[in-house]
C-alpha cells in the first residue's frame, strides 16, 4: 500500500512551500515588520458591523430512486444560521447592537437555476431585517446552467431574482462597499469590469481618503490568500494594487478561513471567506482539494470603528461558536507599517506543532475489519494543518497518507484515520504533525499487532 505518488507529492509540497516562502519573504521585507499581531483594545467601539461569507451553494439535486428534484437541506440550514447567529451576536452587544450588512461573495447557487435562486432569496428576504443591507456578487456557479448555449442569460436570471445591478457600489455608515461580478460571458474574467472598478475606487478614495474600502468579488486576488495560487484572478489583483486602503473579501476556493494564510496584507488587505457550504484545504497544490472531516461552514463577522480600525472574528456554523484562536485586529489598514499579516511575519511567528502532554495513538474498534487509529490535535502558534501518517511492518512501508487536520472546525477533535485492512503481523504507525507553514512538529508512535 506504499504510494510513491504520495511521497513525491509530499516532497514537492515542501519544495513549493519553501519556494513561496522565499519569494514572499523577499517581497514582505518591503511590506511589513516582524511583530506580534495587535489585540483588540478594550475601548473598541464599532460603528459598523457586517457579515462576509461566500459559497452558499443552494443546489438542486435529483433523487437517484424517484428521479424527483429537491434542494439540498444542509446548505439551507447553514445559510439560515448565518443570519440567526450574526443577529444574535449583534443583539448581545451593549455598545452597538446592529448588523448593517450581509456580503455574499458569489456562488449563491449550485448552477444558477431559477429554483435555486428562489430558495436562496427566500431565505435571504425572510431573515434580512430592516437596516441590514444585502451586498452580493456573482460567482462561477451562477453561470453553469447557461454555458452550453448563452452565458449572458445568467445575468438576466440574476437580475430577475437577486438584484437589478450585477455590480454594486454602496455606502454603509460612511464606509464604501464595492461588489463586482464576472463578465457576462461566463469565462470567469473581469476584462470588462476593471475600468469600472477603478472608477468606483477613485470615487471612494475621494470621499473617505485612507479609511477602509471594502471590495467583494468571487475569486481570490492572485498570490494573496490561501487558495489564490490555484483559485486566484490576476485582473482583480492588478486593479487593487494601487489602493492600500482596500480590504478585499473573496471565496471560490472554499479554503479554510481558519488557516492563517487566509489573511494577507501587502499593497492592500485580502481575506478568504472559505464557504458556508464547507471548508477545504489543499495539502500540496497538486493532488487536489479536500474537505475536512465531518460537516463544516464558516463566515467572517467584521466590525469597524469610527477611525477605520477593523476587528475580524470567524464563526463556525456547525459548532455554533466563534473560533477562539482566529481573531484579527487591523488598525490603520492603509499604512504600510501596519500590514503585518504578510508571509514573512506569519512564517516567523509559526512554530512546530506539539501534541498535548502524554498524548498517544489509540486503536479504534471497527465493524468492517479495517484498522483505525485516533490521536489528539497538535498545536503550535497555529493549529496543525495536516498530519503525515505512515505504517511499517518491519522494514516494509505498507501505508502512508497525509490528512487534513480538523482545524476547519472551532472545536478540538480527536483525529481518526482509517488505515484499511491490514494482514496479520506486527506494525508500527507514526503520526507527524505539520503547521500551516509546513513546519514539522512532534511525532507520535504506536506498535500494534493484527491477529
Amino acid at each position: 500500500m506504499f504510494s510513491f505518488t504520495n511521497v513525491f507529492h509530499q516532497f514537492l509540497s515542501k519544495v513549493i512551500t519553501l519556494a513561496f516562502t522565499g519569494v514572499f519573504s523577499i517581497y514582505s521585507l518591503f511590506t511589513g515588520v516582524l511583530v506580534e499581531p495587535a489585540t483588540v483594545p478594550e475601548d473598541f467601539n464599532p460603528v459598523l458591523r457586517f457579515v462576509a461569507c461566500s459559497d452558499v451553494h443552494i443546489t438542486e439535486e435529483k433523487d437517484e430512486v424517484s428521479g424527483e428534484s429537491y434542494i439540498k437541506e444542509d446548505n439551507i440550514v447553514k445559510y439560515n444560521k448565518v443570519f440567526e447567529s450574526a443577529y444574535a451576536v449583534a443583539e448581545q452587544d451593549e455598545k452597538y447592537n446592529k448588523l448593517d450588512a450581509v456580503i455574499v461573495a458569489g456562488d449563491m447557487t449550485g448552477s444558477g437555476m431559477e429554483c435555486e435562486y428562489e430558495v436562496f432569496m427566500d431565505i435571504t428576504e425572510r431573515n434580512l431585517r430592516e437596516g441590514t443591507e444585502f451586498i452580493p456578487c456573482m460567482g462561477n456557479h451562477e453561470f453553469i446552467e447557461y454555458r452550453d448555449h448563452d452565458a449572458t442569460v445568467a445575468y438576466d436570471v440574476y437580475k430577475q431574482f437577486v438584484n437589478s445591478e450585477v455590480d454594486i457600489h454602496t455606502v454603509v455608515n460612511g464606509y464604501h462597499f464595492i461588489a463586482v461580478s464576472y463578465d457576462d460571458n461566463g469565462d470567469e474574467t473581469f476584462k470588462t469590469k476593471t475600468e469600472w472598478l477603478r472608477e468606483q475606487l477613485d470615487i471612494a478614495v475621494a470621499d473617505t481618503g485612507d479609511k477602509p474600502i471594502f471590495v467583494i468579488q468571487h475569486p481570490h486576488p492572485a498570490l494573496t490568500v490561501y487558495g489564490s495560487i490555484n483559485w486566484g484572478n490576476l485582473e482583480i489583483r492588478t486593479v487593487l494594487e494601487k489602493y492600500p486602503q482596500v480590504v478585499d473579501f473573496s471565496g471560490h476556493s472554499h479554503y479554510a478561513a481558519s488557516d492563517p494564510r487566509s489573511i494577507w496584507q501587502g499593497s492592500f488587505t485580502a481575506l478568504g471567506c472559505s464557504g458556508v457550504t464547507g471548508a477545504m484545504g489543499n495539502l500540496n497544490y497538486i493532488s487536489g482539494d479536500q474537505y475536512g472531516d465531518g460537516d463544516s461552514g464558516m463566515y467572517w463577522l467584521v466590525e469597524v470603528d469610527a477611525e477605520g480600525n477593523i476587528r475580524l472574528r470567524l464563526y463556525d456554523l456547525v459548532s455554533d461558536m466563534f473560533f477562539e484562536d482566529v481573531e484579527y485586529y487591523l488598525p490603520k489598514v492603509s499604512e504600510k507599517s501596519s500590514k503585518i499579516y504578510n508571509w514573512l511575519n506569519m512564517y516567523s511567528l509559526d512554530t512546530k506543532p506539539a501534541f498535548p502532554e502524554n498524548a498517544e495513538i489509540s486503536l479504534v474498534d471497527t465493524e468492517d475489519g479495517s484498522t483505525e487509529i485516533s490521536f489528539p490535535e497538535a498545536r503550535g502558534y497555529f493549529r496543525a494543518e495536516n498530519y503525515k501518517v505512515s505504517v511499517t511492518r518491519g522494514l516494509e512501508n505498507v501505508y502512508s497518507v497525509t490528512v487534513l487536520s480538523d482545524y476547519t472546525r472551532a472545536n478540538d477533535f480527536t483525529k481518526n484515520v482509517n488505515l484499511g485492512e491490514l494482514s496479520a503481523g506486527e506494525y508500527c504507525v507514526t503520526v507527524k504533525a505539520y503547521s500551516p507553514y509546513a513546519k514539522g512538529g512532534e511525532t507520535l508512535t504506536l506498535t500494534f499487532t493484527v491477529e
